[in-house]
């Protein structure tokens, strides 16, 4: 039996609106009632992330930044990795394609190089919000990511550069198509994964992992069951053809594979 469920946020369990749909709600309580766990794992920010397990009314573990952030149910840091500060340094006094959009995450700030509509309409939490600064003389020696948003085949040239000038350093991932990331070398979801698991003395084989984006690759990995979205990326499809697909967000996928199993065991 599963005893844990871990979950994307965007593009899994969150709809198009960015919110959890009352069904999703209803499905985890059910979940967290039969003694079962469930964890948030995201690239978003912990800030963000903690508004929606307030949503969902019950204190759960929160995998935030891909894995950079792990926070136990009383919001302890457990797991913390930054990106090195001379990474991000160089990354930040480099020129790049002047419409490709530049953010940096530290534990309490988002800074860009300028600000876009499209993602502060993408904003879970309006506390937090982008800030516009001249990204070379800010502060980085808290950087928790960098990640850079615009047109694939522009990411795509960023990811060759900074693949081949930090190699073996940085870890790169895809979280959208329109959305390149970068964190430490051995900073992801699958490694968070096994910290949560540690923590809990649970095993792989008790757990579940629902995702969409190829950062949640490790984490799928890591799962004793991957179960992939119907709107999951062509990428990550590719990546793992053998896992179960469930419905897409915008239809409750996680709602209904929760249910499901939960069917099962009566």
């Amino acid at each position: 039996m599963y005893k844990i469920a871990i979950s994307d946020l965007d593009g899994t369990l969150l709809g198009p609106d960015h919110k959890v749909s009352a069904q999703t709600k209803e499905s985890i309580d059910r979940w967290l009632q039969d003694d079962r766990k469930f964890v948030i794992a995201t690239g978003r920010h912990y800030i963000e992330a903690k508004k929606i397990q307030e949503e969902l009314g019950d204190p759960i573990y929160l995998i935030t930044s891909n894995g950079a952030r792990v926070h136990n149910k009383a919001g302890d840091i457990i797991l913390k990795q930054n990106l090195p500060t001379d990474i991000a340094t160089a990354i930040c006094e480099q020129d790049f394609d002047p419409t490709v959009q530049i953010n940096l995450f530290t534990d309490h700030q988002w800074y860009a190089n300028f600000s876009l509509q499209e993602l502060v309409g993408m904003t879970i939490d309006s506390a937090f919000y982008c800030q516009a600064v001249d990204l070379k003389k800010i502060d980085k020696s808290n950087t928790i990511k960098i990640f850079f948003w615009g047109e694939r085949d522009k990411l795509d040239v960023i990811y060759k550069q900074l693949k081949q000038q930090f190699a073996g350093r940085v870890n790169l991932t895809f979280s959208l198509d329109k959305c390149l990331e970068v964190m430490e070398a051995t900073t992801n979801k699958g490694a968070a994964v096994d910290a949560v698991l540690k923590t809990m003395n649970l095993n792989t084989q008790q757990c579940i992992a629902f995702g969409d984006g190829m950062n949640d690759v490790e984490m799928l990995r890591s799962a004793g069951k991957a179960i992939l979205m119907a709107n999951a990326q062509k990428d990550l499809l590719k990546v793992l053809p053998d896992a179960e697909v469930t419905v897409s967000s915008k239809d409750h996928g996680v709602a209904v594979k929760l249910d499901a199993l939960l069917n099962c065991s009566e």
